[in-house]
């Protein structure tokens, strides 16, 4: 194993714990799952993906400590017209608001609160209305795993595998939940008969991506890059990334799948997909370290 001395655990450094990780769980489930909705449209889901956008935004803003500041700060920038349009947490706040906005806007169209009538609904439904928020949930997805790969100093994350993995998980967690949606008949079963087959080509995606993801790391010339992906496989995050990612978040969905076709036993599958998706931000989270700086 690499020889840890003179590197430091992120988490000593810049503080990204389980809030991070669940911000990007929570964007990562309400932009696939936006993309997703493209083909299904079920109110209820819509409902599910609101909340979760909304949640998300609000971790990622109270973890910099601007739940008041940032609207002063934007209204500042505004009026002065001095936007860092090179910011790429400015990016992702304008992005997410974007999304949280709009989906609001979307599940007061399907609660018939303020925005009633058959115009409405019928662009609720209408292909261009959904395939906007398709498009910004995917953007708002591969963002968030975009500002890991921009962090300065940890190799592990330096890689553009991370937007692709989130993909691969946004969907399996967004599968997972339309699953549960339609055990609990909170779905209609008829629009989503294709959630099985896809859930299984999606858990081997996953996967594959993240051998891919610890194969690059592994092979990098550079030690932190090496670093993390040995403490997912056999160190500190090993327990979390075995048997948190692989084999409860990916495995075990795959394989009840396959088994059977029992509802009550696919939602297990599907409750443990959802947590594997949160597992592996976590994991891949914890697992940065910075590299020493030499001058």
């Amino acid at each position: 194993m690499t020889e840890l001395v003179s590197l430091t655990p992120q988490l000593q450094t810049a503080n990204w714990g389980w809030t991070i990780a669940m911000f990007l769980w929570l964007v990562g489930l309400s932009g696939m799952g936006f993309f997703l909705n493209f083909w299904i449209r079920q109110k209820n889901f819509v409902y599910v993906l609101t909340v979760s956008g909304i949640l998300g935004t609000l971790l990622v803003a109270s973890h910099l400590a601007r739940m008041l500041n940032l609207p002063i700060a934007l209204f500042s920038a505004l009026s002065a017209g001095s936007f860092n349009t090179q910011s790429w947490m400015l990016i992702g706040i304008v992005l997410l608001s974007v999304l949280c906005i709009g989906a609001v806007f979307y599940s007061l169209i399907c609660a018939g609160i303020l925005f009633k009538g058959e115009m409405w609904q019928k662009m609720a439904k209408s292909s261009w209305f959904n395939f906007i928020f398709a498009a910004l949930g995917v953007l708002c997805t591969i963002y968030s795993g975009f500002l890991l790969t921009q962090a300065v100093g940890i190799p592990f994350w330096n890689t553009a595998l991370i937007p692709l993995l989130w993909i691969m998980s946004g969907l399996a967690s967004a599968i997972g939940c339309i699953e549960l949606l339609m055990v609990f008949k909170l779905i209609n079963p008829n629009t989503v008969g294709w959630s099985r087959r896809t859930a299984l080509w999606v858990e081997i995606a996953e996967l594959f991506t993240i051998f891919a993801f610890l194969h690059v790391a592994l092979g990098s010339v550079l030690t932190g890059a090496r670093v993390g992906a040995e403490s997912l496989i056999s160190g500190p995050q090993s327990t979390m990334f075995w048997f948190g990612v692989i084999i409860c978040g990916c495995v075990t969905p795959l394989l009840l799948n396959l088994v059977t076709k029992n509802h009550k036993v696919l939602a297990c599958g599907a409750v443990l997909g959802i947590m594997g998706a949160l597992f592996l931000r976590a994991s891949v989270l914890f697992a940065g370290y910075y590299d020493p700086i030499v001058f």
